[in-house]
């Protein structure tokens, strides 16, 4: 499947899925739960409590869920590169998403 993104969206990702030169720096979280909201998922905190969020579509029960711990205030909200990698990993090997997902739109 392939999502066509406004720009702001389409940097987000892109910033995930990369390769090395594009995947330094840091991402806000709320920058990634803005794109994924974008791209048809809902974020919620776990029942159990503290950092774990998941990740739900809004639209296709196809597509299975997903959970990730929201970094802490400490890191200012910010996914850090290694976090960055792995995050994108997690995402490649749960829906099959790679860099060549996500177009600009035009």
């Amino acid at each position: 499947m392939k999502y066509w993104l406004n720009k702001k969206t389409y940097k987000i990702m892109s910033s995930l899925f990369g390769g090395a030169g594009k995947n330094r720096g840091i991402l806000k979280w709320r920058d990634f739960v803005s794109a994924m909201s974008k791209l048809g998922f809902k974020c919620t905190a776990a029942s159990s409590g503290g950092p774990r969020r998941i990740f739900e579509a809004k639209d296709d029960a196809k597509l299975p869920s997903f959970s990730w711990d929201e970094p802490s205030n400490l890191k200012g909200g910010e996914l850090s590169p290694l976090e960055k990698a792995r995050l994108a990993k997690e995402l490649q090997e749960r829906y099959g998403w790679t860099k060549d997902t996500f177009n600009p739109r035009k």
